[in-house]
């Protein structure tokens, strides 16, 4: 195992097993931690590359000018750090939107997708004036009372970030919805995508769907009994689907 951590850019990262490249990016209030049940079940073929976002677990706080495609530059720099020239990108939540955003700029690096409770975006002007809103009432919350404030699933664990204004601009960063995202492109998707949402995941259960009718080449699997973070409610099912997917990739 091999653990380069910031390595300079103030990033966490590390990198697990041999093989073909995975990238993992966690969602909001996450760490790479998250993705420790993947770690075990497929290192035996493929070398999984995991970073932690900014502002979260052992990265540094997001800097001012950080955006969505700042984020996308930073994966390229890991995955080229890693001598990784096709990569199959899975991403949970935010992460599963930055996946997106990554495949529109740097598509020839792309490999497949896999998509777990990923929202594309939000195409109406009001749901957006409503999600932002909430964001900014959750960064107040962070600031004024601590990682204490954070909500979430499973994935969520404020014992694993080291700093709480730096999860309050992250959230500012990473979730406020500027636009109708990855939603007027999904239809130009030409690499494999895999769709997996809990099916407790009610908000996400309508995007897995829309996505799925949208992508050309998009499955989707419902995870029974698992909410948002389904790959810790379920690893099992989880890794059995990612497992199917990648052996279906051509080589």
């Amino acid at each position: 195992m091999a653990r380069p951590r910031r390595n300079g850019t103030g990033i966490h990262q590390e990198a697990h097993g041999q093989g073909a490249a995975i990238l993992l990016t966690h969602g909001f209030g996450a760490t790479s931690r998250m993705w420790d049940e993947q770690i075990e079940e497929f290192t035996d073929r493929y070398r999984l590359i995991l970073w932690d976002l900014p502002g979260h677990g052992e990265s540094a706080a997001p800097k001012k000018t950080t955006t969505p495609d700042s984020l996308v530059a930073i994966m390229l720099t890991i995955l080229d750090a890693a001598h990784a020239a096709s990569t199959v990108l899975i991403g949970l939540g935010i992460g599963g939107a930055l996946a997106l955003r990554f495949w529109r700029v740097h598509r020839e690096r792309v490999r497949a997708l896999v998509l777990i409770g990923t929202t594309p975006g939000l195409r109406s002007g009001a749901a957006r004036e409503i999600w932002n809103g909430q964001v900014g009432e959750l960064a107040a919350a962070v600031e004024r009372d601590g990682l204490d404030a954070l909500e979430g699933g499973a994935e969520v664990d404020p014992g694993l970030h080291s700093c709480p204004l730096g999860l309050a601009s992250a959230a500012r960063l990473l979730l406020t919805q500027r636009d109708d995202g990855a939603r007027p492109w999904l239809a130009e998707i030409d690499v494999p995508v895999l769709i997996l949402v809990g099916s407790e995941d009610r908000p996400n259960l309508t995007a897995a769907e829309y996505m799925a009718r949208t992508i050309p080449n998009a499955r989707m699997t419902v995870i029974p009994r698992a909410n948002h973070a389904a790959n810790i409610h379920k690893p099992a099912a989880v890794n059995a689907a990612i497992r199917e997917f990648l052996g279906r990739l051509p080589r």
